[in-house]
């Protein structure tokens, strides 16, 4: 019998009263990736299964009923995602693992946004479609990088999804609104065109160009609330390689140059960045974490991607 998550995590030590499962008033943002860090190192020992667990155990807080859609195509997907990396991940970075991350980063930034948001908070329903888009982001990525392709993983991904989504009872509705947020975190030019809405939205931002507008991203454009579940999962997305520590981002550097086939340098860090983070998160609850990305790009800027500093120590030392 498949254990729990509270009994998953028990074992392994991990609180659950802390980030990412938790938001612990008055932490900085230093000392919350420090313990999101701590989590995502202890789960990453762990052997599967624990992706399912997770997910269930999240949509279940939440008070999704066991037989509610949502928890029926979660579990079978989180098994898939992981049995495809037994009995070692298919791919340096984009793997089960990662897809962890993105949920516990999507999970931890939905509640900071109940927390601070002036204008949104999440209803149910829209938590559970942002913990599908986070659990089916990078479904079955082959690895490589879309090319000239607009949306080809993406797409691949929501595509191979849908089957479990309709087995599940999840309604057409439901589907389209996951797809696009998916189609949102295409890292070469969409997620900047989704930046773009949302701080026109909510932050009284330039409109974005008309001329590198995506169709399929219109749904967007007409909907802040989905608007806003696309921004957390971007934010979610790109939270542990850049807005957690310098370490901890080197780290998934190295994982993604692996992937590539080269190593990334502190250049690299740099064009990231600024290139498709946009230099700064784009969501108010992940902007909480915009300081440690600032680290990260000063210590750049200085060629350093790797800091032995303590938690209060000072940004830079001279």
């Amino acid at each position: 019998m498949t254990r729990s998550f509270e009994e998953i995590a028990c074992k392994a030590g991990i609180d659950l009263a802390v980030e990412p499962f938790a938001m612990v008033e008055g932490s900085t943002a230093r000392r919350a990736a420090q313990s999101i860090i701590a989590a995502f190192e202890a789960l990453e020992a762990l052997a599967p299964p624990k992706l399912a667990p997770l997910t269930d155990w999240l949509l279940a807080r939440q008070g999704f009923a066991e037989d509610h859609p949502y928890r029926r195509a979660a579990w079978p997907l989180a098994e898939a995602i992981e049995q495809r990396d037994q009995p070692k991940p298919v791919n340096p970075y984009h793997n089960a693992h990662h897809t962890l991350e993105v949920l516990l980063n999507a999970h931890y930034l939905a509640c900071r946004n109940d927390a601070v948001a002036t204008q949104i908070r999440l209803t149910q329903r829209e938590y559970g479609l942002l913990c599908l888009a986070a659990l089916i982001h990078d479904y079955e990525h082959d690895g490589t990088m879309n090319g000239a392709e607009r949306f080809r993983l993406e797409r691949q991904s929501a595509d191979l999804a849908s089957p479990f989504f309709a087995a599940a009872g999840i309604d057409a509705g439901d589907r389209a609104a996951i797809n696009v947020i998916v189609l949102a975190t295409d890292p070469a030019g969409p997620n900047l065109y989704m930046k773009a809405l949302h701080g026109m939205a909510f932050y009284e931002g330039a409109p974005p160009d008309p001329a590198l507008s995506y169709p399929e991203l219109a749904p967007l454009a007409d909907d802040r609330r989905l608007l806003r579940l696309a921004a957390l999962l971007n934010d979610a997305d790109l939270l542990s390689s850049a807005g957690l520590s310098v370490d901890y981002a080197a780290k998934q550097s190295a994982k993604l140059g692996a992937e590539g086939g080269r190593r990334l340098d502190c250049a690299d860090m740099l064009r990231f960045l600024s290139k498709i983070v946009g230099g700064s998160f784009t969501t108010r609850a992940g902007r909480f974490f915009n300081l440690n990305m600032f680290l990260i790009k000063a210590l750049a800027e200085l060629g350093v991607n790797h800091s032995d500093d303590g938690i209060d120590a000072p940004l830079i030392r001279p």
